[in-house]
């Protein structure tokens, strides 16, 4: 696409994508070839001091019936220039079964091609998904994770052992199992609902990285959550809630 000058310091909106790809989806983005979505179309973007080269993400549409075999045939690329993938499952109903055969797909693909294909998840077209089961995703080494608003349940370690930066649980989760997040070593920031009432052992353990909760109840709701051994990652980070701020200022 043409390129954009401005002064520095200066606030400019993207531009909308003007590029396409057959068979994909534009999903935003990344500052890097092979980087996670840091901007989506039209978002806002300062001006710093030194040219910058945004590159677009692609995410790959896939009914639930044909996920696992569309996703194995997806290629790694190199060190140089990975590839990257959002994966979009298109269906509203989503059995356990075909959940755990989409996160077997991508653990394989991910580890056949050394770590040089990059994957998302997106679920969000879901909606009739109300949990997501046991170890479904674990491993799988996904970047980037939009799940369901009809989500109540995330079950044991259904996300461990991923690469998120940050992650957005939706508003009607009510529970995290045991171990549902362990491992997410690079995770800084999760959003958490004032629906969760409970988060099982170890859910966020080894998340050594995480500083920020942005909680959606109080400091009293957040008392009340029934928070297991073991997450103190989770609860010796800085929680944001909307009547002030605990563990920080």
């Amino acid at each position: 696409m043409k390129g954009r000058t401005a002064e520095e310091g200066t606030e400019i909106t993207l531009a909308a994508n003007a590029f396409t790809r057959d068979g994909w989806t534009f999903s935003g983005w990344a500052k890097t070839s092979g980087g996670s979505i840091a901007y989506d179309d039209n978002s806002g973007y300062t001006i710093g001091t030194a040219d910058v080269t945004l590159y677009a993400v692609w995410g790959k549409l896939v009914t639930a019936d044909n996920a696992a075999t569309v996703i194995a045939g997806l290629e790694g690329g190199t060190r140089a220039n990975p590839n990257v993938y959002m994966i979009k499952i298109t269906d509203k109903t989503l059995t356990a079964e075909q959940l755990k055969e989409i996160g077997t797909a991508i653990e394989t693909v991910a580890n056949k091609s050394n770590y040089y294909a990059f994957f998302s998840l997106d679920l969000s077209y879901a909606t009739e998904v109300t949990e997501i089961p046991e170890e479904a995703f674990s491993t799988c080494r996904l970047r980037r994770l939009i799940l369901p608003d009809s989500l109540e349940t995330i079950g044991i370690g259904a996300f461990g052992y991923n690469r998120f930066e940050e992650i957005v649980i939706p508003d009607n989760v009510k529970t995290i199992e045991d171990g549902g997040f362990e491992y997410c070593s690079i995770l800084k920031t999760i959003t958490l609902p004032a629906s969760l009432a409970s988060i099982g052992a170890s859910a966020f353990k080894n998340c050594d990285r995480l500083k920020t909760v942005n909680y959606g109840g109080t400091q009293a709701q957040w008392a009340q959550i029934k928070i297991d051994d073991y997450n103190d990652k989770l609860t010796g980070a800085k929680i944001i809630c909307t009547d002030g701020i605990i563990n920080g200022e």
